[in-house]
């Protein structure tokens, strides 16, 4: 890990990426790789023609129990106050993220009101126990860009719910907070859980600059940041939680049956810039070819 000499705010000369670990990673770390796995991928040629394993087996209805199944309670719990339990939960083989075992993902497609349609994947593995969730808009590409803006008034702001997509940013103005798209993936959690995830997050990755070799001024700095986050939680004072996508797939709940009575929360749409679109692979994607089919298609 190379030090942010900035954190908690961005480095502009500093860049992470991830990527999947190869079956040879995984064995030189120590972890379980799948033997059949690793034939796959070392047969080459022979395995382009064998006969792929079938992913389209259909799980029985009852979302609410499928999904519970293999996801956290409070993920279920958020989901499933706007699907009915009586959606199609569909599922596939998968291969675990942490043990590289063969798992099974569930999936199920639901709309959620003031909101879009979304695409609900939940994974678990019964070998080393590790889940994983994951929300994916559904649809179409939204022409404009969406900031979403809730001022925190009290206690009951904190049980508000939200999905923020992996392509959302969130900024917190009063502690100087900005965290990038991409930063902590997408979630579906609380205000109170989304600032809790990004206090833990901060603590997990920048741990180690709270060693011995940190000097007082930056622990100091840190020590005082950590507290303005946990201050967040206590509603001292009132504060602005902000999610800013591009591709409008963030949400956080109103507090009235009406969104339009919720005078705490506010929706600003904006035109994507130049650069939001390159970064997203926009500007070169071409569906010329498709809409010439769809629009042959409807004419015959």
């Amino acid at each position: 890990m190379i030090c942010n000499r900035y954190a908690p705010s961005p480095d502009p000369s500093l860049s992470i990426d991830f990527y999947e670990r190869t079956p040879e990673q995984q064995s030189s770390l120590g972890y379980l790789v799948d033997q059949s796995q690793t034939r796959e991928q070392g047969n080459d040629a022979s395995s382009r023609n064998q006969t792929s394993e079938s992913h389209g087996s259909v799980g029985a209805v009852a979302g609410r129990r499928a999904i519970a199944q293999g996801n956290s309670a409070e993920f279920a719990e958020t989901l499933f106050r706007y699907s009915a339990p009586e959606e199609l939960v569909m599922t596939f083989p998968s291969t675990c993220g942490a043990c590289a075992v063969r798992c099974e993902t569930r999936m199920f497609v639901t709309k959620i009101p003031y909101f879009q349609e979304v695409i609900v994947m939940a994974s678990t593995c019964d070998a080393c126990g590790y889940r994983n969730s994951e929300l994916k808009a559904g649809g179409a590409i939204p022409a404009k860009g969406k900031k979403v803006t809730l001022v925190v008034k009290n206690v009951e702001d904190l049980s508000r719910d939200v999905i923020k997509s992996d392509t959302a940013s969130v900024k917190i103005p009063e502690i100087d907070l900005e965290l990038a798209g991409g930063t902590l993936g997408g979630l579906v959690t609380t205000v109170e859980g989304l600032v809790t995830k990004i206090s833990e997050s901060l603590e997990r990755v920048h741990g180690f600059t709270f060693g011995d070799s940190l000097d007082e001024v930056r622990r100091s700095r840190w020590l005082d940041f950590r507290a303005r986050l946990i201050k967040l939680l206590n509603i001292e004072e009132p504060w602005t939680l902000i999610l800013d996508d591009a591709l409008t797939n963030s949400f956080i709940a109103p507090a009235t049956d009406n969104i339009k009575d919720d005078h705490q929360l506010t929706f600003d749409e904006y035109e994507r810039s130049w650069e939001q679109n390159e970064e997203l692979g926009l500007n070169d994607m071409d569906t010329s070819s498709a809409d010439a089919a769809y629009a042959s298609t409807d004419a015959s």
